[in-house]
């Protein structure tokens, strides 16, 4: 599912236990019906995150901006992840329940080579 950030670059994803409490019913207009704003999904042991740019890490060259990075459920509850920055200086720590990716626009030629 696709969920939309904020004006921050925050997206908000609850996590249960229980299947009674998944919703994900409010529906995000702009991105004609597949996107899903604050959703309740079901607790996994991974977290698979597509940013949808381009991803500010080192990466080998069959990198591919549409890759689907995945995180240990567990770690980001219990420590948070932060990816590395190779597009500029700015850092930041991990907390507890955040994950942080550094990302940047595509160039032209990332858009056409996908």
């Amino acid at each position: 599912m696709a969920i939309p950030t904020d004006k921050d670059g925050v997206a908000w994803v609850y996590l249960t236990h229980g299947d009674s409490d998944v919703n994900d019913q409010k529906q995000w207009k702009s991105c004609g019906g597949f996107g899903v704003i604050n959703p309740v999904v079901k607790y996994a042991d991974t977290i698979r995150i597509n940013a949808g740019y381009a991803l500010c890490q080192p990466h080998g060259s069959d990198y591919s901006w549409l890759a689907v990075t995945n995180f240990p459920t567990e770690q980001v509850i219990q420590q948070g992840v932060v990816t590395p920055n190779t597009c500029g200086k700015t850092t930041a720590s991990p907390q507890p329940g955040e994950v942080i990716l550094f990302v940047r626009h595509l160039t032209l030629w990332e858009m056409l080579k996908e």
